[in-house]
C-alpha cells in the first residue's frame, strides 16, 4: 500500500440501543453499558475481509404479557451521524439457557445484521441471556476511504429489537 494509506486509520464504533415495542411485560437489558467500540484498523485489516471484533455485550431478554405469541429478538441499523451506512455482522459468543431459541453459541461464527432476520426467539414466560461481539465487514479503502466522513471516523448504530410475531 502507499504511504498514504500505511498511516491511515479509522475507527468504527457500534452504537448499541434498545428499542422494545411497547407491549405490556416485555423486557430487554443490558449489562454491558450502551456501546461498544471496534479497535482501529491496521494497515492488514484494510481488503482483508473484516475488521477485528468488539468487546463482549450481553443482553437479557425476558418474554411475558398477555399475548399468546412468542417474542423474537432482531438486530437492525439505526442512524448514524456520517449518514453513510458501515455494515456490521454479529456474532453470539454464548448463551445463557436453551430458552435462547434459533441461535447456536458460536463465537467464530460472523453473521452479517439483517434487519428482517430473527436472531433469537424466547417463549412466552421464559428469559434468555445472550452475549454478542460485533464487527465491520467488508473493510475495504474502496468503500471506507480515510479519513472518513466529516468526523474522520465511522460509526454505525445497531439496535435490539424484542417484539412479538
Amino acid at each position: 500500500m502507499t504511504g498514504t494509506r500505511g498511516s491511515a486509520m479509522i475507527v468504527v464504533a457500534a452504537v448499541l440501543s434498545f428499542h422494545a415495542r411497547p407491549l405490556p411485560g416485555q423486557s430487554l437489558t443490558s449489562s454491558s453499558g450502551a456501546s461498544l467500540s471496534i479497535a482501529a484498523p491496521n494497515e492488514s485489516a484494510y481488503d482483508a475481509s473484516a475488521s477485528a471484533g468488539s468487546g463482549s455485550y450481553t443482553i437479557s431478554t425476558t418474554c411475558t404479557g398477555t399475548g399468546a405469541a412468542d417474542c423474537r429478538l432482531f438486530l437492525q441499523y439505526g442512524t448514524n451521524s456520517q449518514g453513510q451506512q458501515v455494515d456490521m455482522e454479529y456474532a453470539v459468543v454464548s448463551l445463557g439457557s436453551a430458552d435462547c431459541i434459533g441461535a447456536v453459541a458460536s463465537p467464530a461464527t460472523w453473521i452479517a445484521v439483517q434487519p428482517t432476520s430473527v436472531v433469537l426467539s424466547t417463549n412466552k414466560n421464559k428469559s434468555c441471556v445472550a452475549t454478542f461481539q460485533f464487527r465491520v465487514s467488508p473493510l475495504s479503502w474502496s468503500v471506507y476511504p480515510f479519513p472518513g466522513p466529516g468526523s474522520g471516523t465511522y460509526r454505525q448504530r445497531v439496535n435490539f429489537v424484542f417484539t412479538r410475531p
